[in-house]
């Protein structure tokens, strides 16, 4: 991903789905004048994210969710805070729904227009399911090809129930003028397919640099 981004810029970066900041301090690591807008629509895990990230310089944090509209939005919070998602629960997942919390929801479309945001270095979405229709709330800024390199998750298997195929996910960026870099950490349950890391870039980002 590092290579991807213009040795000239200040990176900004979106870390939807930021958890307790796992993602965000680590994108911090590797870009350190980066800025970062971290998003955690559970209240509760928003505060752990906020009290692991309190000595990063450059971090944003919005209590909020992203995704094709903007409004309220029931949350199925899970014992394992990584697999709360606004998708119910499927047979191939795990942890179980401790609460439902309803959460703010906006666009990604609406978040740069709010904060006169005109470029995107790296979009990260680890939404659980989600992806899809957090790329939806951004399509005037993938359209206007404002958003260099998109990090996503791609899940394989009935995680969560009314998931969409990953090759959708995967036309929906291809139709827009990106190309998929790699699949990285394929995940297995019981010798299948499970869900893995996904990196797509740009064609016009791409062209900007050479150094990979």
């Amino acid at each position: 991903m590092k290579c991807f981004v213009p040795s000239d810029v200040c990176p900004l970066i979106l870390d939807i789905g930021a958890n307790v900041g796992q993602s965000t301090k680590r994108f911090k690591a590797a870009f350190p004048w980066s800025i970062v807008h971290s998003f955690e629509p559970s209240p509760e895990v928003f505060r752990s994210l906020a009290k692991n990230t309190s000595r990063e310089n450059g971090v944003f944090l919005w209590n909020c969710a992203l995704g094709e509209y903007a409004g309220k939005k029931i949350l199925f919070e899970n014992t394992s805070s990584g697999m709360s998602s606004f998708l119910p629960l499927g047979e191939k997942g795990w942890g179980s729904i401790e609460k439902e919390s309803a959460v703010d929801v906006t666009t990604i479309d609406d978040f740069l227009a709010a904060n006169q945001v005109e470029q995107v270095d790296i979009l990260k979405s680890d939404t659980q399911g989600y992806e899809l229709e957090v790329l939806k709330g951004a399509e005037q800024a993938i359209l206007g090809n404002r958003i260099g390199l998109i990090h996503l998750e791609l899940i394989f298997s009935p995680m969560y129930e009314a998931l969409p195929p990953f090759d959708q996910l995967f036309r929906h960026l291809i139709d827009r003028n990106f190309l998929l870099v790699s699949i990285y950490g394929l995940q297995y349950q019981k010798r299948l397919a499970d869900w893995a890391d996904a990196l797509f870039v740009n064609k016009e980002y791409s062209a900007k640099t050479t150094k990979c």
